[in-house]
Order: structure tokens, then sequence, then C-alpha cells
């Protein structure tokens, strides 16, 4: 027996394995087929085999396919397992077990913008049509690499999640791309190819969604369907090889991803060898033509990919097989982290875009994109709620946004109720949503205000690309703490004034009230949209230096209203 422990995620089904009965592994090309013929024959006699397959295995399957030579990690690993075992559950309060981490690309911006030009050159001559070029980030790492894998799914929501401690190395894996999975000789795969940033609010997010189906990314989605369209030929009963899907949106917390889905029926006595020889390397993480874009990426990439675009997953004694394409995976070797990123260039690609692509897909790294809550603090006056519809529709919006469950006349239901027990006063309603639609509720009675609200500046600017301050969540590290009657005014990094801690700020100026726009990093409050629909208030970018000791300046919330200020900055 070997001590170790593996961790599957995909498509919602989990298989925990510890204590392999054996291990198949090499790092020797001549041994990769046969550790994988060893394999099948396990699999045949009633075990689970459960591991990966490394990139640089490529030619062990097609003696023309082009990688750098091996490097630390094995090219192909496989547990034999004879049954999975019961998965232990990770606590909330247990997750955090990690320092922050400090990426450093391997390739500098000079770098990349010369990869990219040689990129177009090969394009430009007719040797490739798309390349999927990618670099390392690599960066310390300290702590609990388990705890650190579900910050990571936390981060990610991916399908095809997977950990593996398998001794020397540790893989966190949170891939989003299925590379094949096989059921009653059916196979199924789905390339994904084509990326866009999240926008920050709902509005901006449907432009980003409607920007990933523009005429590149569908280019170069279709480049990688029709290569794996003639891959599967290779092992699929004639004329069963079927596009089932094609260009369909898939949201991520941190970006929007564009994927397709070819399916098959295998041929008689397909075996997983066989399979491996006609699809390894996954096209959409090499480019096309697949022979050729492999050799332009030996010269352009520094390092091994290793298990980093390989093939992770298992297979059952059934028969039954599911594998990812290694992306967003982390390895951990000693105190050492690497994590691969890149994407597909091609003609319309420029280094610029393709970078921020890159930075873009690295968020998976850092904080978690989805809060615990969305919250709403409601006025109830004399049994009304006060804008309560524009309450409900932001609630909406945002729980459409970070793909919560909310059903409003469960909330309905709940504020009714609360309104037909406290039918007098005014009171404070906090309303809580989690992800699963549950909701909780909070009333407290308003106390009269006897003291003026006193303001002054934070200390240090918000970033406007924040997404939390966009929403309310309780996810509040982006805020400094405030007292009752006391307040800090909020800027962004570029000097422009956003918006109270607890509320919206309006300024007199010229003549009239006007508030920051919402781009400028602060939330949409519903008494700011109530004043801007009665045409009270309008918007316009303020600066610092547009604010002094003589400003008017008013607080606005929906539950306090409108407050008179002291300016103390």
């Amino acid at each position: 027996m070997v001590l170790m422990k593996l961790h599957y995620d995909f498509l919602g089904f989990s298989y925990c394995f510890e204590n392999a009965y054996k291990i198949i592994q090499t790092y020797q090309l001549d041994d990769v087929l046969n550790c994988l013929y060893e394999v099948e024959e396990w699999v045949k006699r009633g075990y689970y085999a459960a591991g990966f397959v490394s990139y640089e295995a490529a030619s062990a399957f097609q003696s023309y396919l082009v990688t750098h030579p091996i490097g630390r990690m094995p090219l192909i690993w496989f547990g034999i397992f004879k049954e999975p075992v019961s998965e232990k559950k990770i606590k909330d309060s247990e997750k955090i077990g990690f320092e922050s981490l400090d990426w450093q690309a391997d390739c500098s911006w000079s770098e990349y913008q010369h990869a990219i030009a040689v990129i177009k050159h090969y394009i430009s001559m007719g040797d490739t049509y798309q390349v999927n070029y990618t670099l390392r980030m690599k960066s310390q790492f300290r702590g609990d690499s388990y705890k650190f894998y579900f910050h990571m799914l936390q981060a990610q929501r991916s399908n095809y999640s997977a950990y593996l401690d398998i001794g020397s190395f540790k893989i966190l894996s949170v891939s989003p791309e299925l590379f094949f999975k096989i059921q009653n000789r059916h196979i199924t795969t789905k390339p994904m190819k084509g990326t866009a940033p999240r926008g920050l609010t709902l509005e901006g997010d449907y432009q980003k969604y409607e920007f990933l189906k523009n005429e590149k990314n569908c280019a170069e989605n279709l480049m990688i369907v029709d290569l794996l369209r003639n891959d599967l030929g290779k092992i699929a009963q004639q004329g069963t090889v079927r596009v089932s899907s094609l260009f369909d949106e898939e949201k991520y917390p941190t970006v929007w991803q564009l994927t397709s889905e070819i399916t098959a029926r295998l041929k008689e006595k397909t075996t997983y060898s066989d399979v491996l020889k006609a699809l390894f390397p996954c096209g959409s993480i090499t480019g096309a033509p697949k022979i050729n874009t492999m050799k332009i990426i030996r010269q352009l990439e520094k390092q091994p990919r290793e298990i980093y675009c390989g093939a992770l997953g298992m297979i059952t004694p059934q028969q039954e097989a599911i594998f990812s394409v290694p992306i967003r995976t982390m390895i951990i070797n000693g105190d050492q982290a690497v994590y691969g990123v890149g994407g597909g260039i091609t003609w319309d690609s420029t280094s610029q875009d393709e970078y921020q692509e890159v930075i873009h897909k690295i968020q998976v790294l850092y904080d978690c994109k989805i809060p615990e809550h969305l919250f709403e603090s409601i006025l109830l006056e004399e049994g009304d709620y006060f804008l309560l519809p524009l309450h409900i529709k932001r609630l909406k919006e945002s729980s459409e946004y970070f793909d919560f469950n909310f059903v409003s006349s469960r909330l309905m239901e709940q504020l009714k109720d609360l309104a037909d027990h406290n039918p007098k006063g005014r009171w404070k309603v906090r309303i809580l949503l989690d992800q699963k639609g549950n909701i909780e509720s909070e009333i407290h009675r308003i106390q009269p205000l006897h003291l003026d609200l006193t303001a002054t500046w934070a200390c240090n600017p918000v970033k406007s690309e924040n997404v939390f301050l966009y929403h309310k969540t309780t996810t509040r590290d982006c805020y400094p703490s405030v007292s009752l009657n006391n307040e800090y005014l909020l800027f962004n990094e570029k000097d422009e004034v956003t918006e109270f801690v607890n509320g919206n700020m309006l300024l007199f100026k010229d003549g009239c009230w006007i508030t920051p726009p919402i781009a400028s990093g602060l939330l949409k409050g519903t008494m700011r949209q109530y004043l801007i629909s009665q045409g009270i208030v309008t918007e316009q970018v303020i600066r610092k230096t547009d604010i002094n000791a003589s400003s008017q300046i008013a607080f606005i919330n929906s539950v306090c209203k409108w407050r008179k200020l002291i300016w103390d900055g």
C-alpha cells in the first residue's frame, strides 16, 4: 500500500481514493505505452485507475509530436485502487491555511511581445493557423495545499476539479475543460477556446458576453472543433462523428469561455491507448495544425508543461472514463508552486489583448470572486417598505451575476410577515441571501439621530476593478470600518470620488446636486437611483480636488434617506 490522497469532483460526482494498491508510473518515453497497457489490465480486473498523463508524453503516442524533454514529473502516473473511500468534508472555518502568494511570470513583457510577433510570422507563412502559447507563473508556497485547493474551487466553480497528493508533488486542478468522456462506447469531447473577462455589473457582463461571440473567438473555436473532429475520426465508427453543439457560452467568476461539443461512437475493441494515440494532447491546448504548432510551442516556451495541458482523470471498472484538460492547475513541489496559463494566438491577436486574457485567467489564484451572501437593507416605515421595487431589482441583478438562486416570492412572504408584525414606527430590515437561495431576515428599530454626521477621506484608494464595489454583499474587505456618526469618503486609483462606506454621496456644484457615475467604482444605491429618476440629481465624475471645506455634501441611502454632513477632510 502507498499512502496518498486523491480527490476528484467531475460534473458533480465525487470520488476519493487513498492508499493505492499499486502505482504505475514512468519517466521513460519508451515505457509510456506499456504503463498504459498495464493500467487497462488492472481496470479489466475490476480496479479503478486514477492519475494523469503529462504533456511531454505526446511523442510516446505519435513520434512526430515534438515537446520539451521530460521535466520533474512522471510522463504517466496512475494509482490503482480497489474502490473509492468516503469523502472527508472540509469545514468552511478550516479553509484558510496558506500565505498570500507572490506570483512571478517566467516571461517578461518584451519576451511575450516577441513570442506573439514570431507566432504571427509563422501564421503569415502558412505554417500554423493558431498557437496556444503559454507561460508559467511561479511562487513560493507555504501552508496547507488541500485548503488552498478549496480556495481555488470557491474562486473557479470548476466542473472538472481534482486534488492529487502523490508524495513529491501536489496537484491542485480546477479545470473547466473536458478532454474526453467515455460511456457505453460513446465518446464526448468539449474543447474550450475563446475567452472574455467578466463585466463588473450585470449590464457590463452582458456586453462582455456579446463580445465572447465575436469573429476572432468563433474562428478560434471552430479551428479546434475541426481538429478534434479529424482526431476523433481515427477511432470512431464511420459516420458517427457529430458536432452536437457549437459556440456555447460558459460563465465563470472571472471569465466567459466559449465551448463546443463533439461526439462519436467508438470502433469495436478501441482501447484507451488507442484513444490517447488519436487525441493526445488535446488540440485546444496546442493549436492547429497540431504537428507544426507543437514545434512552434517547443521553440517559444521556456520549459516543460508537465501535467499542465496533459490529461487528468480516472477510469472505472465499468470501462467508463472521464479526463479533463488540466488547465487552471497548480503544481506544488516542496515549497515551490507553478501555475501555467496561456491562450490561443491567431492572426487577429494583439500582445496587449492576449496578455490581458492571461491576467484574467490567473484571478483564480487570488481572492474568491463569489460572496458568501448578498444583502439588502430596507426601510420599513409605518408598515410600508421604502423603494422596495428597486431593492428587489438590485438583488435580482446581483443574483443573476453571481449565480445565486433568488426566488422573489419567498422574500416577499418574509417581508409581508415582518410588516404585519411591525406595522408602526421606523424599522431597518436586513435581508441575507445565500447561493442556494436561503433567505435570512433581521429587523431593528431605528433610533432618532441626535448627532451630526461627520466625514473625512479614507486613508487608501479603492480599486475601481473590484467587483464587490458594485454589488451589495457581505464581502466588505474593501471598505474601512466606520461608526454611527463618523463616515469615510472613498476615492479610486484615479483620484475620482466614489461613495461613503454606508451610502452614496452628493455634491452641490454649479447650482445642482451631482453624484459620481457607477463606473468610478461604487454601489448603485436605491436612494441614488430614485433621486436620479426624479431629476433631482445627475451623474458626473467628481475628483478629490472638487471637495473642499466649503463644499456642500450630502450622505444618502434608502434607510437614512438624506443626511446633511459636516466635512472634516
